[in-house]
Formats: structure tokens, sequence, C-alpha cells
């Protein structure tokens, strides 16, 4: 069925499997500092994250309010001048 060849093959493979796995270090884990062992490294990680996702979320209601006040300023524009304008005569009526 398998001669001594295949067999001494399998045995050096296995042998060089083994050799290339007590080298590398049995790691799973990503190299990222959320999960380092310094508690400074994770609290920084940490911090940072919260800075980038607050300034994306910031950005993005920045624009929406930009673009609603583009929207209803320009159409409540001139209700708003009328009021200012109305409250200057009636202010400079009471002189």
């Amino acid at each position: 069925m398998y001669t001594d060849q295949d067999i001494a093959n399998l045995v050096a493979r296995v042998q060089q499997l083994e050799a290339q796995a007590a080298v590398r270090q049995p790691s799973n884990l990503p190299n990222i500092k959320l999960i380092s062992p310094n508690f400074l490294s994770r609290a920084f990680a940490v911090w940072g994250h919260f800075f980038v996702a607050n300034l994306l979320i910031s950005i993005a209601v920045s624009c929406l309010f930009v673009i609603l006040g583009l929207i209803f300023g320009a159409t409540l524009g001139s209700s708003f001048q009328d009021i200012f304008q109305n409250i200057l005569q009636s202010y400079g009526a009471g002189l």
C-alpha cells in the first residue's frame, strides 16, 4: 500500500512542520495596541478611537446642519428680513 519511501517522506515532512511550528510564535491575536499589556498604550488607543469616531460623527452632523440651514435659510430668509425690518421700524417709531 505505502512504500517505505512514502513513509520516510511523510516523516521528514512532519519533522519539518514541527520545526516551523516551534519557531513560530503561537499567537492568534493581532498586533494592535488595544490588547497591549501596557496600560498607557491601551488608554491612548481607546482615546484615539474615541477621538476619530467623535470627529467623524461631528463632521457628518455639521454637514447635515449646513444643508438644512441652506435649505431653510433660503426659504425663510425673506421672512426674517421682514421681521427684522418691522422691529427696526417699531423701534425707530418709538424714539
